[in-house]
């Protein structure tokens, strides 16, 4: 990335998207957020499952969600620490 980077016209496009996909991570976050607290009381509990175990498996899902997305901002911190 870092000879791609030096061209200062492929830098800046880069950028915007870069911002773009930060924009759409903090909007996955507040979504996720507002799941969590409109059903952190009574979580859905796939069938067949018992409780513990359905809560444990939602709370799971949450955060793999913001998880994901942050392993893959961990794995290119090269390129997204040249660009800012």
């Amino acid at each position: 990335y870092q000879r791609i980077l030096q061209r200062e016209s492929l830098r800046k496009d880069l950028n915007k998207k870069l911002e773009i996909i930060f924009q759409t991570y903090g909007a996955e976050l507040e979504a996720v957020r507002d799941l969590y607290e409109a059903q952190k009381n009574s979580p859905p509990v796939p069938r067949n499952m018992p409780p513990v175990a359905g809560c444990i498996t939602w709370a799971r899902h949450l955060l793999k969600r913001i998880e994901e997305p942050m392993q893959a901002f961990e794995a290119n911190q090269a390129m997204l620490g040249e660009s800012h």
